[in-house]
């Protein structure tokens, strides 16, 4: 595997002809281009690099800088970064910033074989994995449904829950209901029953009235008739002595 590999120096042309020749000397490596900082993020882009070896000098912080853009933007590439010497802090930002190994120009030529090895392999993770996950994106589960399939079942479902909601509420308002008219059925014989009493009492109260009053007029009555009997009786035995 020969990754396509892409320079970024602005050290001077020794120090680029060195990288350059260090490439060359693995043939894991294809060097594609030597380019500066300027142009460096269009170049990735036209070139496609998987590998990227940045030089840190003249201005480490800001090569620093790029290296945190171009990490971002492109994390399926890989990073060198080289300085004169090694520093520290200058090993720990690169690290943090995303680049696989630092090298320095005093003992580069013993390190690169290792960083090689260990950047080839990676590179063969990162090329191994969207393969292996093609397949499984191709070949659906048998009891994975469509996308639009499993939509249009959830929506299905969702409908299926109001239908069994409405149906509930219809069930209770039909129990509810029943009981209602029971109720007012209930109480409307009741008020019926009271009317009627209440009809019934006053009637026999007026029944009551009118047989005292028929009471108290029945003496009238007979000392009238006993007197017309009387009168009768004088009248018989003047006209029939």
């Amino acid at each position: 595997m020969s990754l396509p590999t892409l320079i970024i120096c602005e050290a001077g042309e020794d120090k680029a002809k060195q990288i350059e020749a260090l490439i060359g000397a693995h043939k894991e490596l294809r060097l594609i281009g030597t380019v500066n900082r300027q142009s460096a993020a269009k170049q990735i882009t036209a070139l496609s690099p998987k590998l990227v070896w940045i030089e840190l000098a003249p201005e480490p912080m800001k090569a620093l800088t790029m290296l945190g853009d171009l990490r971002e933007q492109h994390p399926k590439i890989q990073f060198l970064v080289s300085n004169e010497t090694l520093d520290g802090g200058l090993i720990k930002t690169s690290m943090q910033l995303g680049a696989t190994d630092f090298l320095d120009s005093q003992t580069w030529k013993d390190q690169l074989p290792d960083v090689v090895k260990r950047v080839v392999l990676k590179a063969e993770q990162l090329h191994a994995a969207p393969a292996a996950a093609a397949p499984a994106a191709k070949e659906p589960a048998k009891d994975a449904k469509p996308p639009g399939l499993a939509a249009a079942l959830s929506d299905d479902d969702e409908d299926d829950d109001d239908v069994a909601a409405i149906i509930s509420s219809a069930k209770g308002a039909g129990k509810t209901a029943p009981a209602a008219a029971a109720a007012a059925s209930s109480d409307d014989s009741v008020a019926a029953q009271k009317q009627t009493g209440t009809s019934q009492a006053m009637r026999n109260s007026s029944r009551s009235k009118e047989m005292k009053g028929s009471g108290a007029a029945s003496p009238q009555w007979i000392w009238a008739i006993i007197l017309v009997l009387f009168g009768l009786s004088a009248l018989c035995y003047k006209l029939f002595p």
